[in-house]
């Protein structure tokens, strides 16, 4: 029989937990490349829809789908497929912040011989058109260092292109003077990165509506909505356990801390959801996945300047982290509607 050109890959890795040398047998990952191209077709497809009737109710200054008689703007889209270019920037902002997030973990992968997947692209049928997209690690890491930059990568990588993006968008945005409709689109709250933003436009002379208002008085444009869920993204992939690129870099810095910290985010996002129902979804993924974390060697540690680049990594957490991403839609209000149904039973 001819020779197999894809060999299995043999790993050794120490297992700190059971304190042993464990042999892990790796056969070379088989891309799916029709799989990864479909997903983003849809997934393109799905943001240019979002995208064109963003666009269009920005133009006409009408609150997003509000006046939408289709599916969310599906329907409206697809009615006529010229109407598709209107959704170009916003997809394209949006796209390439998540592309260029995953790029950042998978080229660091395969500098650092570690198997992974091209990225997987997410179509969902919601506000943004996206769920996101992840990348699959189908080999051990081979150290600390490794493990960190992997993880460091991605959020990194989207921040960088998400700020510049920002910042354009915002120029493009106008003082907000509709009423808004949560029932057709989210009350946005905002990061810290947003008062960045309005500080320096202030700063350098800027007359636009974002240098003199706060983001919450501006009608965003389409592009400065695909910003927000940039950050968004930032943040939470930033969130400091289980095996996300916050859990990851933790892990890389201190592999005994790793358990500890996951347990108090998942704490401290479950006192979240009062503000934000999400919250308690992501606390009950984090409590899925912060059992155990893929084995990597203890020795050696991680230098200074990963360690600086640890830091980096909290301040972007901290300018992109929002308490409620969407308004009103916390535990807290839930807590309280049902007590006020109740009260109004029993009168």
């Amino acid at each position: 029989m001819p020779d197999d050109p894809s060999p299995p890959l043999e790993y050794q890795i120490f297992d700190p937990e059971r304190r042993e040398l464990r042999v892990v047998v790796v056969r070379p990952t088989r891309q799916r490349y029709w799989l990864h191209i479909l997903l983003f077709l849809a997934t393109l497809l799905s943001t240019l829809c979002i995208g064109a009737r963003l666009q269009y109710d920005f133009n006409r200054n009408v609150w997003p789908l509000s006046d939408d008689d289709y599916f969310l703007p599906w329907g409206w889209a697809l009615a006529d497929w010229h109407r598709l270019a209107l959704g170009i920037p916003f997809a394209a902002c949006l796209l390439g912040i998540l592309t260029v997030h995953e790029l950042g973990h998978y080229i660091v992968c395969r500098r650092r011989g570690v198997q992974a997947t091209w990225p997987f692209f997410i179509p969902f049928p919601s506000w943004i058109g996206t769920l996101g997209a992840v990348i699959r690690i189908k080999s051990p890491i081979n150290s600390r260092k490794d493990l960190f930059d992997i993880g460091i990568a991605g959020p990194i990588a989207g921040f960088v292109l998400a700020v510049p993006i920002l910042f354009l968008s915002l120029l493009a945005s106008k003082e907000l003077t509709v009423q808004p409709n949560p029932n057709s689109w989210p009350t946005l709250g905002f990061p810290l990165i947003f008062d960045l933003a309005r500080w320096i436009l202030h700063g350098l002379g800027s007359h636009s509506a974002a240098a003199q208002l706060h983001a919450s008085q501006l009608y965003l444009a389409p592009t400065a909505v695909a910003a927000w869920f940039g950050m968004l993204a930032t943040a939470m992939n930033l969130l400091p356990g289980g095996q996300l690129d916050g859990g990851h870099i933790i892990y890389a810095l201190n592999p005994r801390a790793h358990r500890v910290i996951s347990t108090i985010c998942i704490l401290g996002l479950a006192l979240m959801s009062l503000y934000w129902t999400g919250w308690l979804m992501w606390a009950i993924l984090l409590r899925i996945t912060a059992s155990r974390h893929p084995m990597v060697p203890l020795h050696p540690g991680l230098g200074r300047k990963s360690r600086l680049l640890a830091v980096s990594a909290a301040l972007i957490l901290a300018l992109t982290w929002v308490r409620a991403p969407t308004l009103g839609y916390g535990l807290r209000k839930v807590i309280h509607d049902i007590r006020q149904s109740i009260q109004e039973k029993g009168k």
